[in-house]
């Protein structure tokens, strides 16, 4: 069997198979309701998909649900690496860091929390 994409792929199907099956829905009836591909809703369901946030409008309404309660708590350190070295992470920490060597400037310019 596949390992998930990602942690937060693996977390986003468990709460979506968890209150799949809390409702009596089998895969089929969740993706013809949402207007999905049987095969794509069961990728996502397992943890193997990526969905859009089209789709998972659709999935929060048909397994009534808030969108918020299948993304809550999901971090970027969960996500797979990124294919370039250099991500918005690393660009915000190295404006902290600028920031931080010019006291007051990075205040004054709204770059630090």
């Amino acid at each position: 069997m596949l390992e998930p994409k990602s942690e937060a792929s693996r977390l986003l199907g468990l709460r979506l198979r968890e209150r799949r099956l809390a409702l009596g829905f089998n895969q089929e009836s969740v993706a013809l309701l949402a207007g999905l591909n049987v095969s794509n809703y069961a990728r996502i369901d397992r943890g193997h998909g990526n969905p859009t946030m089209y789709t998972l409008i659709r999935l929060a309404a048909v397994l009534q649900l808030e969108l918020s309660e299948l993304v809550t708590g999901l971090a970027l350190e969960q996500l797979p690496p990124t294919r370039d070295s250099y991500i918005a992470i690393d660009f915000r920490r190295s404006q902290n860091a600028t920031a931080s060597r010019r006291p007051g400037l990075g205040q004054a310019a709204g770059l630090t929390p």
